[in-house]
């Protein structure tokens, strides 16, 4: 990719960089890691010091949008790895078996997961770092143990680090520039641009929302997550007790567990199946959007992107939110209800966490803590191997699965519905 170099008016700016001209038109299982400063004897501190390459930039790079998820290609020494893009990460992650694992050992962090439990992790210096045609050099990375099949994490380092950056999954690109923001917040209304202030705990980004009625939440928000939308289960209990509960349907409640992070997955507990009708982003809203609660923080995560772009401009620390199409009317998300979730047991197999009884799951018959032993016949001997199982769309498995009293069945299930809705 080009660098774009400006000095022009930020309209040439806006016209330049793409974000502005669509809206002008009316056309624009990771785990969480957050770190803490220094708290003992011989860690590193956190830092986003790194330099690049260019001035007066802006730069636009072709990612990825796969499962609801964002994937960003990175060049280091010559070759091209593919990183996921995650904002509830406070640093950028690489994995121990990974050869950019070796660069020199520059420290030891606190590292934080979705779940709350804390380990304490090398970092390393990486290589210079190409995104598109600006090389990044001084990039820091925690080194962790391998959970998936990526190659690594870009974290919120380079939003902290200074760049200003545009996630603009409708057209498949992000943006990333050292230059100002260039619209007023009079404009931004204007052309239905939604601006909210963020800060920062363990250095990732949280906003203020309102789920339902007049409760206020405040979420992380986390492309690293697949989910619209999960809320601390202790927060809506208050809500509830509060009688916050408008515009707002329980569907079904049930005692399980479903979020994973890097060091283990959450306690048991009751999870409640949720139906907002007016989340409120700013003067966004979005109806019909489906979600469950959670033991830990709420969060609002990469669906979100589905609906518009989001803008980090870290000099003023505002999150900016520019939906697809402006409208005066919630969005309309209709997105599916959880239905099943797998998480590891004890011995690291895949075991259901949580089902919910109005889904199919559950009325064929997957009960919580079932272990899937086999598909088709063939073993079944961890979670990282189910998740990466090469599910067909549409086509229907035949899963043998024990429970935890040791009774054993077969269950035929189409794990992908044929439309994804």
């Amino acid at each position: 990719m080009k660098n774009e170099k400006n000095s022009a008016a930020p309209g040439t700016w806006k016209l330049r960089c793409g974000l502005m001209s669509r809206l002008l038109g009316f056309s624009f299982f990771i785990s969480l890691f957050s770190f803490s400063p220094a708290g003992a004897q011989g860690l590193g501190r956190y830092k986003a010091d790194f330099h690049v390459s260019a001035t007066n930039f802006i730069e636009t790079i072709a990612i990825e949008w796969q499962r609801g998820q964002v994937f960003v290609p990175v060049t280091i020494g010559g070759q091209t790895y593919r990183f996921l893009l995650d904002t509830g990460a406070g640093q950028s992650v690489v994995f121990s078996d990974s050869p950019l694992a070796q660069g020199p050992h520059v420290g030891n962090i606190i590292s934080h997961d979705a779940t709350g439990r804390t380990d304490t992790v090398s970092m390393t210096l990486l290589p210079p770092v190409m995104l598109g045609s600006l090389k990044l050099t001084g990039l820091r990375a925690t080194v962790q143990p391998r959970t998936s099949s990526i190659d690594g994490i870009l974290g919120f380092d380079l939003v902290n680090g200074g760049l200003v950056m545009t996630i603009d999954v409708p057209r498949r690109r992000l943006i990333l520039s050292d230059q100002r923001w260039p619209l007023s917040k009079k404009e931004e209304q204007a052309l239905g641009i939604v601006g909210m202030k963020y800060s920062l705990n363990f250095h990732v980004p949280y906003i203020d929302i309102i789920p339902f009625g007049e409760h206020r939440e405040r979420v992380l928000f986390d492309t690293g997550s697949r989910q619209f939308f999960s809320m601390n289960k202790a927060h809506f209990d208050d809500a509830e007790a509060e009688k916050h509960g408008g515009d707002l349907t329980v569907e079904g409640r049930i005692v399980g567990r479903h979020a994973i992070g890097h060091y283990g997955t959450e306690p048991e507990g009751e999870v409640a199946f949720l139906q907002l009708d007016s989340l409120r982003l700013g003067r966004c809203a979005f109806s019909r959007l489906h979600c469950v609660t959670t033991q830990g923080g709420s969060h609002l995560g990469s669906r979100l992107l589905e609906y518009g772009s989001v803008t980090f401009d870290p000099r003023h620390r505002r999150m900016l939110f520019i939906p697809n199409a402006p409208t005066d009317r919630a969005i309309a998300v209709g997105n599916r209800q959880v239905e099943i979730a797998f998480v590891a047991d004890d011995q690291g197999r895949p075991s259901v966490g949580l089902v919910w009884p109005q889904g199919e799951p559950f009325r064929l018959g997957f009960r919580p803590g079932d272990v899937v032993e086999q598909i088709d016949g063939r073993p079944v001997v961890s979670l990282s191997q189910f998740v990466l199982w090469p599910f067909v769309r549409g086509r229907e498995y035949q899963f043998t699965v024990s429970s935890p009293e040791g009774l054993r069945r077969h269950i035929r299930w189409v794990r992908l519905p044929a439309v994804n809705r």
